[in-house]
């Protein structure tokens, strides 16, 4: 089964998950800090040997309020759990509820100061219980939603405020001399709603940053999805080139290839023909990686399926031509050379389709010859008017070579910024030095001298190469591949 790059959808669809997974975790971190809060403050107000000096009926008030908060955290833990389990989220129902009790148990703390009587009502406004209501809204924002830290500071403002209304309204009591005046208890009541939007303020930066991270990490899966995929298809593509040269009598034939990326638009084969000839096939997709690699794949099977039924170079090229032109979007083509030889030693036929360079070097004389384009390149117009295919003999000696553009053009930095390619001239004079060694070593030695022309510099282009050598009676050696 095929498997599909991840569409906008699913990416969407995988963020969400991600997000929510995360919304969880920090809501479960959330109540546990709050359960080790109480746990920190009740205890010691409990009756630990902590030199605390607290009237018993403070410590129920204290003990009531920490039980108040353990129910509210165990509550939300089971809302939690079954959320994470069943995939959905926790109802925003029970979390503005929530946050309205917890934020409420301070409330009642402090109404029960003032009720016991155990301080004096408006100390009672100033007691440990007002402290809870910042540390309350300050671990709202681990719930992630700006909107609730600000309801959780308007419910505790609106406590406090009420609290402070019934000591000096419905009490009827003004502050004491040496406390604070009536705008400074007020100014508490906006200073907890203040802490609320400052709290959303933090929730939000936090959202902000969660989200990031969960999207630099999807995108780094999808990275390595994509390296994966890549490598995979760099596999099966360089699985199609040749695994042997052929056993041609009288040739040693060897063939190479180094796309730029992992995958690429360069190929080269060889196949026997049903009329006992053989033929080589170089070509060149414009652009390099995955869908000039595609578009490869699509070649070769379209020239070894064609070339059972059209066995001479022009009727070949003309058909494949039109499949791919059916085929290919506007702006895609393919260059292409075929070699045709004849083992019982019958002259070869050579056909370009918009391809070079081709170079042909002789051995008796050392000169070097090009060999032009005999039409334009595949798929630029459904009727290719090519050929007719160029007729070729090589001595003992002679060297053909078949290339892409991607050796031509390996550059190196020049003078004035400017890049020095490695150029035809270089080949030429690359291959006369070694055209004496078997093609499978001229392969190597021709690649070898562009890679240190080029130096430190890349390749920018896929590179390959198809070396044919003729000999007397001489068998291929094995090809070499990048």
């Amino acid at each position: 089964m095929n498997r599909s790059a991840p569409t906008a959808q699913g990416s969407a669809a995988s963020r969400s998950r991600a997000f929510r997974e995360a919304w969880l975790r920090s809501e479960r971190h959330r109540a546990f800090a709050v359960i080790l809060v109480v746990g920190v403050v009740v205890l010691p107000i409990l009756g630990l040997d902590l030199s605390l000096t607290i009237e018993p009926s403070l410590k129920i008030v204290g003990a009531l309020a920490g039980l108040a908060l353990l129910a509210i955290q165990l509550t939300s833990l089971v809302f939690i759990q079954r959320a994470w389990r069943e995939g959905g989220a926790i109802p925003r129902w029970f979390e503005l509820l929530g946050v309205a009790a917890e934020c409420s148990v301070p409330t009642g703390a402090v109404f029960a100061h003032i009720e016991i009587g155990a301080v004096a009502p408006y100390t009672a406004l100033t007691a440990p219980p007002l402290l809870a209501y910042g540390i309350l809204i300050g671990l709202t924002t681990l719930r992630l939603r700006p909107g609730l830290c600000v309801w959780a500071g308007a419910v505790a403002a609106a406590g406090y405020a009420a609290a402070l209304g019934y000591v000096a309204l419905g009490l009827g009591l003004a502050p004491p001399e040496e406390g604070w005046p009536r705008p400074g208890y007020f100014m508490a009541a906006v200073l907890i709603f203040t802490s609320g939007i400052a709290a959303a303020w933090v929730a939000r930066e936090i959202r902000t940053h969660v989200e990031a991270a969960l999207d630099e990490a999807d995108a780094r899966r999808r990275m390595e999805r994509i390296e994966q995929d890549l490598s995979v298809a760099r596999t099966i593509q360089q699985a199609l080139l040749p695994h042997a040269a052929p056993d041609i009598p009288g040739f040693d034939i060897a063939g190479w290839n180094r796309p730029a990326d992992q995958t690429g638009g360069d190929y080269y084969d060889w196949q026997p023909l049903p009329d006992g000839n053989w033929m080589i096939t170089l070509a060149d997709v414009s652009g390099h990686g995955i869908g000039p690699a595609l578009v490869t794949a699509a070649c070769r099977a379209y020239m070894r399926a064609a070339s059972t039924q059209y066995p001479d170079l022009v009727s070949l090229a003309q058909r494949v031509n039109r499949l791919l032109a059916e085929d290919l979007p506007d702006g895609r083509f393919i260059t292409m050379v075929n070699l045709l030889i004849d083992p019982a030693g019958g002259p070869l036929a050579i056909l370009s389709a918009g391809h070079g360079p081709t170079v042909l070097y002789l051995s008796e004389s050392g000169e070097m010859r090009t060999i032009p384009a005999h039409g334009l390149p595949l798929a630029v117009v459904p009727d290719l008017d090519i050929g007719p295919a160029q007729g070729l003999t090589m001595a003992y000696g002679d060297v053909l070579v078949l290339t892409t553009d991607g050796i031509i053009e390996w550059a190196r930095p020049g003078e004035n910024d400017r890049q020095e390619a490695f150029g035809l001239k270089r080949l030429q004079d690359s291959l006369a030095r070694h055209a004496h060694l078997p093609s499978a070593a001229i392969v190597e030695a021709v690649v070898r001298d562009a890679a240190a022309f080029a130096g430190a510099t890349p390749q920018q282009d896929d590179v390959t190469l198809v070396v044919i050598r003729r000999g007397e009676g001489a068998r291929g050696e094995p090809a070499v591949r990048g």
